[in-house]
This record gives C-alpha cells, sequence and structure tokens, in this order.
C-alpha cells in the first residue's frame, strides 16, 4: 500500500465521497445561516423608550425585553409603575401584551408592529378605549 485512498465502490464515481461532501457543505451552510442571523429574525431585545397615542392620550414607558428566539418577556415602566411583558416576533413584526390597571379593571393593552433596526412602529391597542400609533427608539442593548 502507498497511503492512497481508494473509493471501495467500484465503477461508482466517486458517488460515495461526493455524497459525503454534500452533506458536510449543507450541515455548514445551516450553520453559517443560524449563526449569522440570516434566518430572517430581527433582533428587537434591549431597552427601549416608546410612545403611543390614543382617545385616552399621551403615554411614554420604558421598556426592556428579553429575547429568546421568537419569545419576548420583559417590562415596562413608567410614573404609573412597573407592568410584565410577553410576546412573539416573526421575521420583523411583533406583538406584545400586558396589562395596566383603570379605575376598578385590568386595560389590556396590545402593540403590534414592526422593527427596523433601533426603531419601532404600529399600534397601540388599549383594550376596548381605542387604537392608536405607536413608536419607539432602543436606548440601549
Amino acid at each position: 500500500m502507498d497511503g492512497t485512498i481508494y473509493n471501495s465502490r467500484r465503477g461508482s464515481g466517486g458517488s460515495l465521497v461526493k455524497s459525503h461532501a454534500a452533506a458536510v457543505a449543507a450541515s455548514v451552510a445551516c450553520i453559517v445561516l443560524l449563526t449569522t442571523g440570516l434566518t430572517g429574525q430581527v433582533d428587537i431585545a434591549g431597552e427601549w423608550e416608546v410612545m403611543f397615542t390614543t382617545a385616552l392620550g399621551y403615554q411614554e414607558f420604558t421598556m426592556f425585553i428579553v429575547q429568546e428566539g421568537p419569545r419576548l418577556t420583559g417590562r415596562l415602566t413608567s410614573d404609573a409603575g412597573e407592568f410584565p411583558l410577553r410576546g412573539r416576533l416573526e421575521a420583523d413584526e411583533f406583538e406584545i401584551t400586558w396589562s395596566l390597571p383603570d379605575q376598578d379593571r385590568i386595560l389590556a393593552i396590545t402593540f403590534k408592529g414592526k422593527v427596523e433596526g433601533d426603531s419601532i412602529r404600529g399600534t397601540a391597542r388599549l383594550g376596548d378605549r381605542g387604537t392608536g400609533t405607536l413608536s419607539g427608539s432602543r436606548t440601549d442593548r
């Protein structure tokens, strides 16, 4: 033996080697896509200053988001207190829900919109109290 590796499948034209090489190449491509963020998922994690206006008036909150894949958790804070949030992110579109005490009941609030770099835009729905515009900017990652 002279150290040369021969294909044990005669007449196959190296198809076993080609199949293995193709599998390795496909695996590497998947790893690259997952680690470089090319999966279509944007980063919404961090601290955000958010503003929204509805029939109830203008509101400002600081929103802290933790992102684990498409799942969002965190909290909103203002002079009115601190409120836990949860939500989902699909590609660059988000939906975040949280609750705010409103007189003698709890008001369910939903933010829906789009992430564009360090900005968000969309709508804020305050239960049965109306819908308005939402905007925000990331202040820290």
